[in-house]
């Protein structure tokens, strides 16, 4: 998405004074000042404003279409502040976050949670049974030794070793382990911005948060948010036009280190508990970031059959698996990429 901000004259409200004198009901009728008739104040045209600050070691893009650039300023200071709220809560960078809090907690014991942690980790654990364990935010002694470049280590943990408690918002470990939510906690992140966004009266926004994207309704006078599709080697093979849904593209472009002449990308395998090597990008399309986030990162983990036949049986989710040097493979209702011009020469 490329920004430009375009300044306008600030907004004058005009407002009709009309006077009028009236006497008690019994007496008669004095003076009546008839309505000064003045002409509407002209529409001002949308301006397209684009801020982007570094946050969750990425950088978070926002765009908004609004009447005032203070409008849009005061909406992005609030969404960055939101950022840093839910950092708090979801980063396992962060000894003190509430995440890494949980787990220290002792095992076996039932912990009330904060409502975002609970939501995120609960769609969390409804995304690993229905990739049958493909998705598991119980790794987190294996990324962060993937970010030490350490060798594997086996162990029996998985994300059944987490209990919740819908009714009390509480979460039981019942083993020793470490939560990652980096495979679903910026979808959500990002919802929770668009969700700020629309409470402000804003129509047309895009919030972009590294692979996870939330559109709102297309800029004026365009059908749609174009949103270029790369393939493992950073190459865009096409663009889609959207709106009004979200956006995730998980693989091994930009987070890996090679060994020997093999990429591990940063995606660990569950059943393996070693990094993922081959070369592929998965694109998902659904109502919500969490969803489209939590459910690219099990089609990546996944077989591409499998995966295809999980996207497929999955409600309001389509998806496009674009392997490296071979054929680009999706879901029947994915949209079809529009072609990138080619240069004239």
């Amino acid at each position: 998405l490329r920004s430009g901000i375009t300044t306008h004259q600030p907004f004058m409200k005009s407002v009709a004074l009309t006077t009028l004198l009236l006497l008690p009901f019994f007496l008669t009728l004095v003076q009546c000042h008839s309505e000064k008739k003045t002409a509407p104040a002209p529409k001002l045209e949308l301006s397209k404003h684009h801020f982007s600050a570094p946050h969750l070691g990425t950088l978070v893009h926002l765009v908004f279409y609004t009447e005032q650039r203070e409008q849009a300023e005061q909406l992005a200071e609030r969404c960055f502040q939101r950022i840093k709220e839910l950092d708090a809560i979801f980063s396992d960078y962060r000894p003190d976050s509430e995440v890494s809090k949980l787990c220290l907690k002792p095992i076996g014991q039932a912990h009330k949670v904060s409502h975002e942690l609970f939501t995120v980790i609960a769609y969390a654990q409804t995304i690993s049974a229905k990739s049958e364990g493909a998705f598991d935010i119980t790794l987190g002694r294996h990324t962060k030794r993937w970010r030490r470049r350490s060798e594997a280590q086996q162990d029996q943990i998985n994300y059944q070793h987490l209990k919740l408690d819908p009714e009390q918002k509480s979460i039981t470990l019942e083993k020793p382990l470490s939560i990652d939510l980096g495979g679903i906690g910026k979808g959500y992140i990002a919802d929770q911005l668009m969700l700020l966004v629309k409470d402000a009266g804003i129509i047309h926004a895009a919030v972009i948060i590294g692979g996870e994207t939330v559109l709102a309704a297309a800029p004026p006078g365009k059908k749609g948010w174009s949103i270029g599709i790369e393939n493992p080697e950073k190459q865009l093979i096409g663009s889609l036009l959207l709106e009004n849904t979200a956006l995730s593209t998980s693989g091994d472009s930009y987070q890996y280190f090679e060994v020997d002449g093999k990429r591990h990308s940063h995606l660990i395998d569950p059943s393996t508990k070693q990094s993922k090597i081959n070369r592929l990008n998965v694109t998902t399309i659904a109502p919500t970031a969490m969803q489209a986030d939590g459910f690219a990162t099990a089609l990546r983990i996944l077989s591409i059959d499998n995966a295809l036949l999980l996207a497929q049986t999955e409600p309001a989710l389509e998806a496009l698996f674009s392997p490296h040097n071979a054929v680009t493979l999706k879901t029947k209702q994915f949209p079809e990429l529009i072609e990138l011009k080619k240069p004239q020469h």
